[in-house]
């Protein structure tokens, strides 16, 4: 949720008593058990690519092909491209004679955006729309997770390994006519690189030393070495043209994406409408118009939807899922849990987790299996690592790391000094509207009540947690959900505020907090090697688990609906939603 998303889609925002909290997870008189699967109340959150009607386990362990190991020659159309999961089956997949041009598809989102600014936005409902206005160098493909050229033409790893070459194809023209060249290409990177643009992407690309427009269809970024982030980096980035400047959020959005912005009317709608001059002819889009619609309340959204006021609930609670699976006039589709997962941050740089043993206590305190069971109705994996088995990067030890265990959460405890409860005080610090967090942070609260130790439970306002984790440091422990599980890891561990070391790491982790840590990312992040960045993100992987500044308790799925007349719907796990192949059967 920090750095790039804060609305937190997949959850119904509504008020839940610890009492209910207590019973729904199986806890009583202070200790945990688990509890029988929610049947009734079960609903889902966030984009899919699965069969529309059952809820997938875990993502198939198969791995998915692992990172090229050389270049590909500019004129190749998927040159360099990272794989990352295994494949998902394509939702209502359809044949090319049966499709239909026009009509206008109505989606339902849970909150209304923030801003137009395509480089400071954060909010998921607003990267659903913006990928469609804007054209971006890569694409994440929502079936097989691998990372292709969109935009770009191809990417060539050239002058010894020492810049990235970036061919553009020719005849692209922004939406006010303007020509798409390299010289825009350079614009946006350089912008977005800049500190005084106050982008969170500049994270994502800051490998970049210098953008060279080699000419009209060729951009070099000197980069000094492999940098295997970038790729992936490039899917968030929106390429503007230079005559609309950096000041974004004042603007109508001017992209040259195969939907054109057409109106926002706070807290009712955006519009976006057709591109008849977009440059790929096989992405032109079916649909006449796309209206996006905020309706906050989740019972609201899947009403509309079932009385036909609006065609797709993008991203809803997975307490919902089963009863809407259940109801064959609508159609639900549901992403594996592969990207999203469930942290904590944990504050290192103050008692009582300055102390290892304390931060690895708290690694064994979580039932993860009766949280997916009853608060995701069985949709999530639990697990250790930012990625699950269908990233080739997933390391196998990180499975038996931590568990659910709270003799050894006690001993560990003792080991820390504080014996049986004693000299033990913090709190849980959560967001007032974010129930799964205040779920879980309950759960974590009742197993430490249950071995003698009383933390509290801090409720406060988004805006303050926001503050408090990132400025002024004032808190203990935080739940969060950060995306990219589904990433390349060299861009999971380069983006986000849990895993880079730095100034803006929530935890308070440096780049001598743990020995090694540094060195192996960067091994990992600049070689093509398979064999050697498979070793480096082992590395990593076990290093954050043995000083645990923040424990990953589970990936999680997500879900949408749709009425049975929207073909062509593959939901993208990361939310970068493409609505190109989408067509109405009206």
């Amino acid at each position: 949720m920090l750095g790039n998303r804060h609305d937190f889609a997949g959850i119904q925002r509504s008020k839940v008593s610890r009492r209910t909290l207590l019973r729904r997870a199986g806890l009583s008189f202070g200790s945990i058990a688990v509890a029988p699967i929610l049947l009734a109340a079960c609903g889902g959150a966030a984009p899919s690519a699965a069969t529309p009607t059952t809820a997938p386990a875990a993502a198939a362990p198969t791995k998915a092909p692992a990172p090229p190991t050389a270049t590909v020659p500019p004129a190749a159309p998927t040159a360099v491209t990272v794989p990352t999961s295994t494949p998902v089956p394509a939702q209502q997949a359809t044949s090319a004679g049966a499709v239909k041009e026009g009509g206008t598809l109505t989606v339902s989102q849970s909150v209304d955006i923030n801003t137009l600014d395509p480089w400071r936005g954060t909010l998921n409902v607003w990267k659903v729309i913006k990928t469609n206005i804007y054209d971006q160098l890569s694409y994440q493909d929502p079936v097989t997770y691998e990372f292709k050229p969109k935009l770009a033409k191809s990417f060539e790893w050239t002058d010894n390994n020492t810049s990235l070459l970036i061919t553009l194809p020719s005849g692209v023209t922004f939406h006010n006519g303007e020509k798409l060249t390299a010289d825009d290409v350079k614009f946006t990177l350089d912008s977005i690189l800049d500190p005084k643009s106050g982008s969170w992407l500049r994270t994502f690309i800051l490998p970049i030393q210098e953008v060279q427009v080699v000419d009209d269809t060729h951009v070099k970024l000197k980069t000094g070495r492999i940098q295997n982030q970038l790729i992936p980096a490039f899917t968030y980035v929106d390429i503007v043209p230079r005559s609309m400047g950096t000041d974004l959020a004042k603007k109508n959005p001017i992209g040259s994406g195969p939907y054109k912005f057409v109106e926002w009317v706070p807290n009712d709608h955006i519009t976006l409408e057709k591109n008849p001059n977009y440059w790929n002819k096989d992405k032109a889009g079916h649909l006449d118009k796309i209206v996006f619609r905020p309706v906050t309340e989740t019972e609201t959204r899947l009403s509309q939807l079932l009385a036909g006021d609006v065609d797709l609930v993008y991203d809803f609670s997975l307490q919902d899922a089963p009863r809407m699976q259940a109801n064959k006039s609508v159609v639900v589709s549901v992403v594996p849990p592969v990207d999203q997962m469930f942290v904590c941050y944990v504050n290192i740089r103050k008692p009582p987790f300055n102390n290892v043993d304390a931060r690895r206590a708290l690694g064994w305190t979580l039932d993860r299996e009766a949280f997916i069971k009853n608060f995701l109705a069985g949709m999530g994996v639990a697990g250790n690592s930012p990625f699950t088995k269908a990233n080739w990067a997933f390391d196998p030890k990180t499975d038996s790391a931590y568990g659910y265990d709270l003799d050894k959460a006690g001993s560990l405890l003792e080991k820390a000094g504080f014996p049986k409860g004693k000299g033990m005080n913090f709190s849980f610090l959560v967001p007032s509207g974010y129930p799964e967090f205040k779920q879980l942070s309950t759960m974590l609260q009742a197993s430490f009540k249950t071995i003698g130790y009383q933390p509290a439970i801090e409720e406060v306002d988004i805006a303050q947690w926001a503050s408090r984790l990132t400025q002024s440091h004032d808190f203990f422990v935080a739940v969060d959900y950060p995306p990219r599980g589904s990433a390349d890891p060299a861009l999971t561990y380069a983006g986000g505020l849990l895993f880079p070391p730095g100034p803006g790491n929530v935890p308070g982790v440096t780049a001598d907090t743990i020995p090694g840590y540094v060195d192996a990312l960067k091994a990992g992040a600049t070689t093509l090697d398979v064999k050697a960045r498979t070793e480096a993100y082992a590395k990593v992987q076990e290093l954050w688990l043995d000083y645990l500044p923040g424990p990953v308790w589970f990936h999680r799925s997500t879900v949408h609906a749709a009425l049975p007349s929207v073909k062509g719907f593959v939901p993208q796990a990361a939310f970068q939603q493409s609505f190109t192949d989408v067509w109405l059967n009206k």
